[in-house]
């Protein structure tokens, strides 16, 4: 199946996840890089009034579970995407140039219940852990977000801007660059259904939950033959290695378009999604023809359309 049309809904969490071309290892072992991430992350949150319920910047992949109430995800995985690419040129020195990411990002929706939430949530938390990296958490030294976003915990980040640094020192070369220094929080969104709890009852109760679900993930690759990496040879890791193994999927490769626990929660998101979908593809066959007014379903990009030149 192919890449899908995007839609745009502020009813819909979505979970996004982005991998490095050839699954190569990039966000490994590399503080400085790490760190500007996270801070550009915060910076377009800000900028698009996005909600981050969970986020993971693995070796060769980010995972985000986002809530977008202006219906603005395309421009901020723009910029975002851009961003990091900059950043991993800046910050790693055998990065070859061309695209650091595979193909476009890819996204699916889930419902706004806890029950959805909570399960994307642990299933971003406990990335190391289910690929085989390390057996706790607390043996993996790169960001976890787990902490900050049980406890409430937001860090502040210093970013330059550049563009009014650059513009100003044309009439300036001595200014200071301090000057152009913003501050970003970043900062999480509590899962819904729990806004009665206390902070520590809130954080006590997910940490309960992860543990359980660490249990159950190490004691299934136990099974199954499978061991955990360890902290001491991911520190070996060089950034930009091959992993030993990775996911891999095609461009025909099934995607889910909604990730729900629910069966019909998840049927009644594929509905919304049909539905928009075939609009879609009636307003795409209409503008083929030259109906340039054609309007599109909400939450639906235009797709790019050059009219057919007119022969005298």
């Amino acid at each position: 199946m192919g890449y899908h049309p995007r839609i745009e809904t502020k009813d819909l969490i979505s979970f996004v996840t982005t991998r490095c071309r050839n699954s190569r290892l990039w966000f490994v072992n590399n503080n400085k890089l790490e760190r500007q991430v996270l801070a550009y992350i915060a910076k377009y949150a800000h900028a698009y009034g996005v909600l981050i319920y969970a986020l993971a910047i693995e070796g060769d992949h980010i995972h985000m579970l986002l809530d977008f109430p202006l219906e603005n995800r395309a421009a901020f995985m723009r910029d975002l995407n851009s961003v990091v690419a900059r950043l991993v040129q800046r910050y790693c020195d055998d990065f070859e140039g061309g695209n650091l990411w595979g193909r476009r990002y890819s996204q699916e929706f889930i419902p706004r219940h806890k029950v959805d939430i909570e399960d994307k949530f642990f299933y971003t938390a406990l990335q190391p852990v289910q690929d085989g990296l390390v057996q706790k958490l607390s043996e993996y030294k790169e960001y976890k977000f787990f902490h900050d976003a049980a406890w409430g915990i937001k860090r502040e980040f210093s970013l330059i801007n550049w563009a009014k640094y650059n513009r100003a020192r044309r009439g300036n070369a001595n200014i200071s660059i301090k000057n152009f220094e913003e501050t970003y929080t970043l900062s999480y969104t509590r899962i819904p259904g729990y806004e009665h709890l206390t902070q520590r009852q809130y954080a006590l109760m997910l940490s309960k939950r992860l543990e359980e679900r660490r249990v159950k993930i190490v004691a299934q690759r136990l099974a199954e033959g499978k061991g955990f990496a360890g902290s001491e040879l991911l520190k070996q890791t060089v950034p930009g290695a091959m992993p030993k193994s990775t996911k891999k999927s095609k461009r025909y490769s099934y995607r889910p378009r909604v990730l729900s626990l629910c069966p019909l929660r998840r049927a009644e998101c594929l509905e919304f999604y049909f539905d928009c979908y075939y609009k879609f593809k009636i307003a795409s066959e209409k503008l083929r023809k030259g109906i340039l007014d054609v309007v599109f379903p909400p939450g639906m990009y235009k797709p790019p359309f050059r009219p057919p030149p007119v022969l005298a």
